[in-house]
């Protein structure tokens, strides 16, 4: 079967902080829409996601960067009913609100393949439901809603809009892979990696 080819949310050069192919990789193996999702954010030289006090979501690298839309497609839903999530002591996850997803948006593409973005922040949205989106297109920003421990972007592709949809691997394409300090070049993007579009 035919599957889509999708460009990584973001322009600035991501961690993949979960994610893969593989049970070992994935931080949600059990939830069949999240089998296959990623958690990406930026890291600095001490692989740390954040500077100075970590409970300032400011201080994180990734907070409020633009999220993009990862293909050709149209929204078919858009949450932005929360605050972010504050940050308790040692980062342990914790989730404020009703829906673990916090903000997000579902995006359908061809194929029955529908991609959600996930921890946006509120009042952040550029589009709409209904909209038609162009990949690349800035689509909203990167917060810390829903189950969270900082601010990242989650990102999964399933068959179906529905919570308990199927999750799929996801295919990049005109992507930089980097693992251990060097450009590597798989099929799959894992847990470990950096990664970024190509210009």
């Amino acid at each position: 079967m035919k599957k889509n080819r999708y460009s990584l949310p973001f322009k600035e050069e991501f961690y993949v902080e979960f994610g893969g192919i593989k049970k070992k990789d994935s931080h949600s193996w059990q939830i069949p829409a999240q089998r296959y999702a990623y958690d990406f954010e930026i890291r600095d030289l001490e692989d740390k996601p954040y500077h100075d006090d970590y409970y300032d979501l400011n201080n994180y690298y990734s907070y409020k960067k633009n999220i993009l839309a990862p293909m050709d497609g149209v929204v078919v839903e858009v949450v932005n009913d929360y605050p972010d999530t504050k940050i308790v002591e040692n980062r342990k996850i914790v989730c404020d609100v009703a829906d673990v997803r916090g903000n997000h948006i579902i995006i359908m593409h061809g194929h029955n393949e529908y991609s959600m973005i996930a921890h946006i922040l509120k009042d952040s949205f550029r589009v709409r439901e209904g909209d038609v989106v162009k990949r690349g297109d800035v689509i909203a920003m990167v917060g810390n809603s829903g189950n969270t421990n900082g601010p990242h972007i989650h990102f999964q592709v399933q068959r179906g809009m529905e919570d308990n949809a199927e999750g799929i691997p996801i295919l990049f394409e005109k992507i930089l892979m980097r693992e251990k300090g060097k450009k590597v070049h798989r099929k799959y993007v894992r847990h470990g990696m950096f990664v970024k579009n190509k210009e």
